[in-house]
């Protein structure tokens, strides 16, 4: 009897050392959880951050493009204008008097401008100095009593110093010998100057 009971005694410091433990282990596991539901909720709130950085980004790049596109749209429309008014400047200023021959005096010019700027075309209309009127070799229509080369040097002398007049300045569009010319008198066609060659209407 004696020896069953020390033997009861030894079991009990282990079941306090196996209840510690599992306190402990439980303790343990606790925070274990506690420190997975921390990041799992700090990973849900990084993803979020994340997400909405890159929404916000993306947001950022579309605002971009759109303020990029309307400074280019800006830029090129300024340049339509400015060039829009030297070319205003520079029909004013020809048709001034200032394209005059013995035969011919400018009265209207215009220009065909493509949409990238470059020049197109030009239209010359001209009016007769009073040599050419009418009692002249002027007949009325566009049509002259005179010889057809004769009639075309007098028309190149009216383009060429128009195409001069308007390479005097740098800020527009090429003019050369092979921009289309068209040229009319009183509004009615005296002839076309297409690859550096002139045709009066009546050889076309």
């Amino acid at each position: 009897m004696g020896e069953l009971s020390s033997h009861t005694q030894s079991v009990e410091p282990q079941s306090q050392a196996a209840r510690k433990l599992g306190i402990v282990a439980t303790v343990i596991s606790g925070i274990a959880v506690l420190g997975c539901i921390a990041l799992t909720v700090w990973n849900y709130n990084l993803n979020t951050k994340v997400n909405t950085l890159i929404t916000a980004n993306a947001s950022l790049h579309r605002t971009t493009q759109a303020l990029t596109k309307q400074q280019n749209d800006t830029e090129a429309l300024l340049q339509r204008v400015k060039l829009a008014a030297n070319l205003s400047s520079i029909s004013h200023a020809m048709e001034q008097t200032s394209i005059v021959t013995d035969d011919f005096v400018l009265e209207k010019v215009t220009f065909d401008v493509a949409e990238n700027g470059t020049l197109q075309g030009v239209l010359l209309n001209v009016n007769n100095q009073p040599n050419l009127g009418f009692g002249g070799a002027y007949q009325g229509y566009g049509k002259y009593n005179m010889a057809s080369a004769t009639l075309t040097k007098k028309a190149e002398e009216v383009i060429n110093i128009a195409m001069k007049e308007y390479g005097k300045s740098d800020k527009l569009p090429v003019w050369d010998k092979n921009t289309k010319v068209e040229m009319t008198v009183q509004n009615y066609p005296l002839g076309k100057r297409e690859g550096g060659i002139f045709k009066l209407t009546s050889q076309q």
